[in-house]
């Protein structure tokens, strides 16, 4: 398990092959981003490959940066890469419901990559 608790500026994060987990829930808008996903990318290149379940990577990010937005595109290619080598990952994306500028992230991203994603509004 890929475990990193949960700050003032940046989220949480639980990663687990073996447990078909992957989470990332909270704010993240750390001046130190880079530092902060580069290990979670490594970890995607490094555990997906194992992957014997199917897969729901489950975002809630109630406030990032343009940086974060970066890294999660660099996510969604990888989970794109993925299934097509025949992964089955499932992107669900929640969002606030008064918060458009979250829901056209989301909307965005659902037209860049061809990968299974859910879209859930919080009420």
């Amino acid at each position: 398990m890929y475990f990193i608790k949960e700050t003032n500026s940046t989220p949480l994060v639980r990663l687990s092959v073996k447990d078909c987990i992957f989470e990332i829930k909270g704010l993240s808008f750390s001046n130190d981003a880079d530092n902060f996903y580069k290990p979670i990318i490594e970890w995607i290149e490094k555990e997906f490959p194992k992957l014997k379940c199917e897969i729901s990577c489950v975002f809630y990010l109630t406030v990032f940066n343009s940086v974060t937005y970066k890294y999660i595109l660099n996510m969604m290619t990888k989970f794109h890469n993925f299934n097509t080598a025949g992964k089955k990952i499932k992107v669900v994306w929640f969002y606030d419901s008064d918060d458009e500028d979250n829901k056209e992230s989301a909307q965005d991203i659902t037209e860049l990559f061809n990968i299974p994603f859910e879209m859930k509004e919080i009420i």
